[in-house]
């Protein structure tokens, strides 16, 4: 039995045929990718995908929602807007009204 187990891997080792079928199976079993020194993106594949822990981080605004139960619903940074212009109008200085522009009186 050791002489045929001998000749198997004689044959196995000398066989090219059987060198490829083993690193074929070997590639299958373990996972390996082969080695072709060309970029086959099989390193961005193996990445975990990272979808779920953005989501988590940058949780979904509540304005939209917000605006569909109270109807004068204003974030922050809009409120802060609205007031700054108001500001501006009393002053003289908030946006001409439309068709008055700075170009139309280039005539």
């Amino acid at each position: 039995s050791t002489m045929a187990s001998n000749a198997v891997k004689r044959l196995v080792q000398n066989n090219p045929a059987f060198k490829r079928g083993a690193e074929i199976a070997r590639q299958e079993i373990f996972g390996h990718v082969p080695q072709l020194n060309v970029r086959s993106g099989s390193k961005i594949a193996k990445k975990q995908f990272t979808g779920t822990y953005l989501a988590k981080y940058y949780p979904e605004s509540i304005n939209k929602y917000a605006r569909m139960v109270h109807e004068n619903w204003e974030t922050e940074e809009e409120e802060y807007r609205r007031v700054k212009l108001t500001q501006r109008r009393r002053k003289g200085k908030g946006p001409p009204k439309k068709g008055a522009g700075a170009r139309s009186k280039k005539k």
